[in-house]
């Protein structure tokens, strides 16, 4: 085998492999470390040539003997590491059945091969006769060849599936490339680990924007302009992405072993409101509603222009809040990865045709980059004790891994001088009270992305945790009359709201003598004409989360109506756990 370097000046470097004759395989150039080369000689000679701007030192080479003779080879892939397993065995030159083909046995097919890291076992369907080299093969995953495994072959097959394989399956696209791919092309990756948690799935690598990482690529259906069919209410317009072949767990991980991501959105309009007004927003993978756009902070209700002071007309949120007859645009990338990616978006305002209309954009996810596998630690409090700064969503486990709870997901506010450990559910918004009567008629029931018995041994670990409340109402009996209350993580009826006194009930108003009506401790039991709030924090950890709401006292709609809006569980800092 010979090899031909050249310095990063030059422009080719160039790997010749001997058998009997020189033959061309590959070239390369720079500073990355090629892919692996496979090559049917015992022998290499390396050939470096350079101007005299560039002396190297040498070079080093590291190489593996794998066994052949079986004239194993893949098939129909897309590139070099995946396709349908060929062999010669006993004079038959075929493939191998798949019936019971499993990831033991590609593991031995890959490292035959000459690749090494993971493999995944895969089947293909087969296009027409098909010619069994091996009926039945089992390995263990540790042989170094196909035939050292227990094979037979009996000329039939009990499936039309053939076996397949995909070497080197890591995690994205950037550690495809550390690992030493360097074509662009299509691959399978996955993120969390062959055999762990989500399966594999493809994704497009570009190996070559980017001289120092991988881009992994994934694609959806939303893609190309399309226009936003006439509606007038806020959000009335709505398109859910699908994305290619992947799931919106399977991209989750992806954006978490990813250094950065981003989404590049764009909104061309005339005549619309959009993110003033809420008109118009975006849907993260987990559901919530976004209030922002491309090239803007997350949930901070601009585009980039507003970011950057720049918008039409001195709006300072969008180009198209200035709802003219000019057309404008809002354009950027979507970076924050713990929220990406994109799972809808929805619109508004665009019933005045053909005076209102608008076009969006949406572009394809981009991940680059690795990063550590951050620990799993009791809080968001102790992973920023353990140096970790950026915001995001990490693993944690309040009571010790592989102890009572299991671990669970949550998001990581480490903007403050402490990590706070967030944790959402379906019950954010503000939402109506439905027409009833009777007292605690109306029920809502927090659905978090955590049992409650999570959650409370996270609210044991922390310092402190808060959980806001807010009732809109009017013309309504609230918790002094006893016709609302909340109840707690372990179902006891709490009848207190946010900023009162437990000890003595009602809400912040009766705490403070602020009340609507002095003798009420809420503004909500003043039962009249005017439309009131009680709002305020519930502090005392050993209750939280809330795990539902009660309210009545509604029926006679529109005159009798409430509101209820309730916060995202936080914790902040650390605590002693007590038994």
């Amino acid at each position: 085998m010979v090899v031909h370097l050249c310095n990063s000046h030059r422009s080719s470097l160039t790997m010749l492999l001997y058998t009997t004759m020189p033959a061309l395989l590959e070239s390369f150039c720079g500073s990355q470390l090629p892919s692996q080369i496979r090559g049917s000689s015992n022998m290499i000679t390396v050939i470096m040539r350079s101007d005299s701007s560039v002396e190297l030192d040498g070079i080093s080479l590291q190489f593996r003997a794998t066994q052949t003779s079986s004239g194993i080879s893949l098939t129909e892939g897309k590139n070099s590491l995946e396709g349908v397993v060929e062999i010669n065995y006993q004079g038959v030159r075929g493939n191998i059945c798949a019936k019971q083909w499993n990831n033991n046995d590609a593991q031995v097919v890959c490292q035959q091969l000459g690749f090494s890291g993971p493999a995944i076992a895969t089947r293909i369907i087969g296009n027409g006769n098909v010619s069994w080299a091996i009926s039945f093969v089992s390995c263990n995953g540790r042989e170094s060849a196909l035939e050292k495994c227990s094979v037979k072959n009996t000329g039939v097959c009990g499936t039309g599936e053939r076996a397949g394989v995909i070497c080197q399956v890591y995690e994205s696209c950037a550690n495809l490339k550390s690992a030493g791919v360097q074509e662009s092309g299509n691959y399978f990756i996955d993120p969390d680990g062959v055999g762990q948690g989500e399966s594999h799935f493809p994704v497009e690598c570009d190996m070559e924007t980017d001289i120092t990482t991988g881009i992994t690529i994934v694609g959806h259906d939303a893609e190309g302009k399309e226009r936003v069919t006439p509606c007038q209410t806020p959000g009335c317009y709505s398109r859910v992405i699908t994305y290619k072949a992947a799931s919106l767990d399977q991209l989750r991980t992806l954006t978490s072993v990813s250094e950065n991501c981003e989404q590049f959105v764009k909104l061309d309009c005339r005549h619309v409101r959009f993110l003033d007004g809420q008109w118009g927003w975006w849907v993260s993978r987990d559901g919530e509603q976004i209030i922002s756009w491309g090239g803007a902070n997350t949930n901070g209700g601009r585009c980039s222009c507003g970011e950057k002071g720049e918008c039409a007309n001195g709006i300072t949120s969008c180009n198209c809040d200035a709802n003219d007859d000019m057309w404008r645009m809002d354009e950027g990338a979507i970076t924050d990865k713990s929220s990406l990616p994109i799972q809808e978006f929805q619109f508004g305002g665009t019933s005045d045709v053909p005076m209102a209309m608008a076009f969006h954009r949406i572009g394809k996810l981009r991940c680059w980059g690795t990063i550590s596998e951050p620990p799993v630690l009791e809080s968001c409090a102790a992973l920023k004790e353990a140096g970790i700064t950026d915001s995001g969503r990490y693993l944690i486990d309040p009571d010790g891994v592989d102890k009572g709870v299991p671990q669970f997901e949550v998001f990581c506010d480490m903007s403050s001088h402490a990590g706070i450990t967030v944790i959402g559910h379906n019950s954010e918004r503000r939402t109506p009270v439905s027409p009833c009567e009777e007292a605690g008629c109306y029920k809502r029931e927090l659905i978090y992305p955590a049992d409650l018995s999570q959650l409370n041994a996270l609210t044991k670990v922390s310092q402190s945790c808060e959980q806001f409340v807010r009732l809109d109402c009017r013309h309504l009996r609230f918790i002094q009359s006893g016709w609302g209350w909340w109840i707690s993580w372990d179902g006891k009826r709490m009848n207190y709201w946010g900023g009162a006194d437990p000890s003595i009930g009602g809400c912040a108003c009766g705490r403070t003598g602020t009340c609507s009506s002095p003798d009420k401790l809420c503004n909500c039991d003043s039962n009249d004409n005017i439309w009131r709030t009680d709002d305020g924090f519930l502090r005392d950890k050993t209750v939280l989360p809330i795990q539902a709401v009660y309210f009545g006292d509604t029926n006679n709609f529109p005159l009798e109506m409430a509101y209820h809006t309730i916060g995202k569980l936080r914790c902040r800092g650390q605590g002693i756990q007590n038994n």
